[in-house]
């Protein structure tokens, strides 16, 4: 094993953590630590760490690129990387040191397993860093959390569509579902989902699994959440609705406040009827009651 490892860090909005993590992890498979922002900073710092060896610097330059490329064609504020050698200790501890317990949704709190919870009135969500894309910090997973707070019942049956970290899977059999099907198609992303539903104790609820709709011997859900982006749901809403019994909640998060029109018109074409959008920054999380079987859409 290598007695150092390459630090590259920058600078970047919180808003656009996920983001930055996100494309890193997916980039160059980096270990990834996030030191997150308290009070009013607006601000945090991703690090990746990258192992000593032969292809260390072709994966820093993949590294960078990505970055720039994000920089240059997202509203995202990112500042120039910096880049260290550090030694195996420092990064052992830099990879824990800025975690902390983070609120998310009305009654949850992430906490990392090394960590004890604080004594809040709040149900823990073990999710560890590195593990998973999703920190918490960004505006769709903490509307998307909401939005699963307040419709599911006890006995829900539930869709999770491209899960990511599995936090939504988590969520909804916390708040009482009798089942949750997460599915995602990245390969990394099913891996991580189901590590991090079994540190919550969420096997008999969840199943996560390789995946998009339509999905054969998928029995309609009573709810379906979708925390993806606004082209996806575009292309898929007629997989959306037939996915839904009659009457089920359908909750479309990721969609940039610019096409929020497009995303509602579809819905409603289909015959969704809109309940509630609601927006934080530049992002908007619907909230729809399904219609089955669907309108023809002309």
């Amino acid at each position: 094993m290598t007695d150092r490892w390459l630090e590259i860090a920058v600078c970047v909005d919180r808003t656009a953590i996920d983001d930055v993590q996100r494309v890193v992890s997916r980039v160059a498979g980096a270990r990834i630590a996030v030191e997150h922002p308290g009070g009013s900073v607006s601000f945090g710092i991703v690090r990746a760490y990258l192992a000593d060896g032969p292809d260390c610097q072709s994966i820093r330059q993949a590294i960078e690129e990505a970055l720039w490329h994000l920089s240059s064609t997202e509203a995202t504020s990112l500042s120039s990387p910096t880049v260290r050698w550090v030694r195996r200790e420092d990064y052992s501890n830099a990879w824990r040191a800025f975690y902390r317990p983070l609120p998310i949704g009305r009654k949850f709190m992430i906490v990392p397993s090394w960590l004890e919870p604080p004594g809040e009135n709040r149900r823990v969500i073990r999710l560890d860093p590195g593990m998973a894309f999703g920190t918490g910090l960004h505006p769709t997973t903490q509307l998307a959390v909401e939005a699963v707070e307040r419709v599911i019942c006890p006995g829900a049956r539930v869709v999770d569509l491209g899960t990511g970290s599995g936090i939504l899977a988590i969520v909804a059999a916390l708040a009482g579902a009798a089942s949750v099907v997460a599915l995602d198609t990245d390969p990394d992303a099913v891996r991580t989902a189901k590590l991090n539903v079994a540190a919550n104790d969420c096997n008999a609820v969840v199943a996560v699994g390789h995946g998009t709709l339509p999905r054969p011997n998928l029995a309609p859900a009573d709810v379906l959440v979708a925390n993806i982006v606004a082209d996806v749901h575009l292309r898929n809403l007629g997989f959306y609705i037939g996915a839904v019994v009659p009457g089920g909640a359908l909750i479309l998060g990721g969609v940039d406040v610019s096409r929020d029109g497009e995303v509602r018109a579809l819905a409603e074409r289909h015959g969704a009827e809109l309940l509630r959008a609601d927006q934080s920054d530049n992002w908007v999380c619907f909230t729809f009651n399904s219609c089955y079987p669907p309108p023809i859409v002309p």
